[in-house]
C-alpha cells in the first residue's frame, strides 16, 4: 500500500520540539508534530491537505489526497532548451504561463492530464480549501492579504 504521511521540512521543528520536551512558540507556526511515525505508528497521519506557496506568496496548487488543483500562475519550463552543465542550469524563460488542471496523482503522478471536465465535485472542493487558504495566509495573484500575515521574525543584532 502506498504512504498516505505527507511531510515536509516545516515539520522538523514540531516534532523536534517535541522529542526533547519543549514547548512551542506562542505564534501559531506550519509544521506538525509527527513523532509518532518513526516510532513505527502507522494510523498517524499529520495532515491530509497540501497548500502549495511559491514566490513570495502565490497559491499555485492545492492537493487533498491524491488530488491537486492548479491555479493559473506564472513559471519558468525548461522544455525547448538544452540541459545545464557542471552543476548549473540551463537556459530558460519566465514568461511560461501554467493554465488550470486538476489531477488524479494516484493516476497522474506526472500531472499530464487535467480531468477537471470529469470531476467538477473535486474541483469544488478543492476551490473551497483554496479561499480558506487565501482568507488565511493571502495569496500574491489574487492580490489578497490573508487575516494571518505577520512580517517574517528577525533576531536582534
Amino acid at each position: 500500500m502506498r504512504s498516505k504521511r505527507r511531510l515536509t521540512a516545516l515539520d522538523i521543528l514540531p516534532t523536534v520540539a517535541k522529542v526533547c520536551g519543549a514547548r512551542l512558540p506562542k505564534q501559531r507556526i506550519d509544521g506538525v508534530d509527527w513523532v509518532a511515525l518513526p516510532k513505527g505508528d502507522d494510523s498517524v497521519t499529520p495532515r491530509d491537505t497540501f497548500y502549495y506557496y511559491y514566490r513570495r506568496n502565490s497559491l499555485e496548487a492545492v492537493r487533498q489526497g491524491d488530488w491537486k488543483l492548479v491555479f493559473a500562475h506564472p513559471g519558468r519550463t525548461y522544455e525547448g532548451y538544452l540541459p545545464g552543465q557542471g552543476g548549473k542550469p540551463g537556459p530558460t524563460t519566465e514568461t511560461h504561463q501554467f493554465g488550470g488542471a486538476l489531477y488524479d496523482l494516484r493516476r497522474d503522478p506526472g500531472e499530464r492530464y487535467d480531468v477537471r471536465e470529469q470531476h467538477p465535485e473535486v474541483v469544488s472542493k478543492l476551490e473551497k480549501i483554496a479561499l480558506e487558504a487565501r482568507a488565511d495566509l493571502g495569496d500574491d495573484l489574487q492580490k489578497r492579504t490573508g487575516a494571518n500575515v505577520r512580517e517574517p521574525g528577525c533576531i536582534a543584532q
